[in-house]
């Protein structure tokens, strides 16, 4: 299950501890990289994101993509980290496929009386450098918004030179190497007033520095099992989500 945490003591207990190890790889060029579910490689070659690289999610589905790119580091032996996001739901983490077990929350603390008691920029920045040092995927929610432009500014170095990868999600602060947009989504499996919400249609966008010419995805996001898939046409042109299966 999933560890929370409110000051960088605990994150470094948790590294000392040996608790929490960066995930190993086979080659130099592996080494270099972080990989990416398969539902992505229509998008980004070799399916990977450089180490060190801030990748920026944006539009209705934000956090669920946000989740899904965390999702390929994660099932291959990576830690992630959580900062900034107090509503992320862990059954929405597990159905797009973060290894629980290997997530780690930061959340700020609450008083005697339930009111939330919010860090200022140093100790953001405290915390989102324990975050850079011992995970190799850090996902940034609203809440880190609130670091100051110069503070990012040294959280990114920070993260290029450990080589961590960072994900956005309504933290612009941040910047962007890579820029995933949900340009458009529909749920279906409602109709005229009635119904259940089975899945969401999406387009994902994708812009970037190294991006010569934006790329686009039809997907879902997420299908009836919670994860991230590509929209499959079937023999009358119309696609339809994928089933939960099990």
């Amino acid at each position: 299950m999933a560890a929370r945490v409110t000051n960088p003591t605990q994150l470094a207990d948790l590294a000392g501890r040996g608790l929490v190890t960066r995930a190993g790889s086979a080659t130099a060029a592996q080494a270099r990289t972080l990989p990416l579910l398969p539902v992505f490689a229509p998008l980004v070659p070799q399916c990977a994101v450089q180490r060190g690289s801030v990748v920026g999610c944006v539009g209705a589905a934000a956090v669920t993509l946000a989740l899904a790119v965390a999702a390929g580091p994660s099932q291959q032996g990576a830690w992630v980290a959580v900062a900034g996001m107090p509503s992320l739901g862990l059954a929405a983490a597990a159905e797009a496929g973060v290894v629980l077990e290997r997530l780690v929350a930061v959340t700020e603390p609450v008083d005697a009386d339930g009111a939330v008691q919010p860090f200022d920029d140093e100790v953001w920045g405290d915390l989102l450098a324990a975050c850079i040092d011992g995970f190799d995927v850090v996902l940034l929610g609203p809440g880190t918004q609130q670091v100051r432009p110069a503070t990012a500014r040294r959280l990114v170095a920070r993260l290029q030179a450990r080589g961590a990868m960072a994900v956005t999600v309504g933290a612009p602060v941040f910047g962007a190497d890579l820029r995933f947009e949900c340009a458009a989504a529909t749920w279906v499996g409602l109709g005229d007033g009635h119904g259940v919400a089975q899945a969401r249609r999406a387009q994902l966008a994708l812009t970037g520095r190294r991006v010569p010419q934006e790329r686009r995805l039809d997907c879902w996001l997420p299908a009836v099992d919670g994860q991230l898939r590509a929209c499959e046409p079937t023999v009358d042109g119309m696609v339809t989500p994928l089933r939960r299966t099990g």
